[in-house]
């Protein structure tokens, strides 16, 4: 039942915004009884703390794998996954900023967690220094502040396509896989814009 109360408030989260959604209108919903749904969930928090596990357990797969050759495809492949998290948990990221205000715990692990990923998305980016896919750093340049803007764009992907919904602007119509690496392309040698092409030539660009 607690599996089927998360899909049905993913679902209703996505469609309604999570902060327009009552739990009695969950529990109508999914036509059980609002003492049903409580069982479970006493509160919208409780059931939002459950969600963000879930979301927090999937992100433990975004690791760099240890002993091995990575390739630049490693770093789209770690793109696609959070994209696919991020369609999945849309309400999650369109209320981020109102869910740290109002969720400590959440922000608490949230803010963690990212700080985490920034220090794995460096030691990638040093590795594709090292193997001379990418340039190594000089003085314009600050490879924490672009793992940063790469986390400001990604993370908030979902919300800008609401902010900017005009069909006669076509860039956020592409996908945040492709504005993700016109922020990385500038810093590749020759040799990473070899393997980048070379890796186009196999998986196409999600055009969503």
């Amino acid at each position: 039942m607690k599996a089927n109360i998360k899909a049905a408030a993913i679902q209703l989260f996505n469609k309604e915004g999570m902060s327009n959604v009552s739990m009695k209108q969950l529990a109508d919903n999914m036509g059980i009884s609002a003492g049903n749904l409580k069982y479970h969930y006493n509160t919208k928090s409780d059931l939002l703390e459950a969600l963000y596990e879930d979301m927090y357990t999937v992100t433990l797969d975004y690791i760099l794998p240890k002993n091995t050759y990575l390739t630049l495809f490693h770093l789209e492949e770690m793109m696609g996954k959070f994209d696919a998290l991020q369609q999945e948990y849309a309400f999650f990221f369109n209320d981020l900023v109102n869910i740290i205000k109002t969720h400590p715990t959440i922000a608490k692990r949230y803010e963690a967690g990212n700080l985490e990923r920034f220090k794995a998305a460096r030691k990638l980016l040093d590795y594709y220094i090292e193997t001379g896919r990418m340039k190594a750093t000089h003085g314009l340049v600050d490879f924490d502040q672009v793992i940063y803007a790469i986390w400001m764009l990604s993370t908030f992907w979902q919300s800008q396509k609401i902010a900017i919904n005009n069909p006669n602007y076509k860039v956020n119509q592409t996908s945040s896989i492709s504005l993700l690496w016109q922020l990385i392309i500038p810093h590749l040698t020759e040799k990473g814009v070899e393997e980048y092409q070379q890796m186009r030539q196999f998986v196409t660009l999600p055009n969503y």
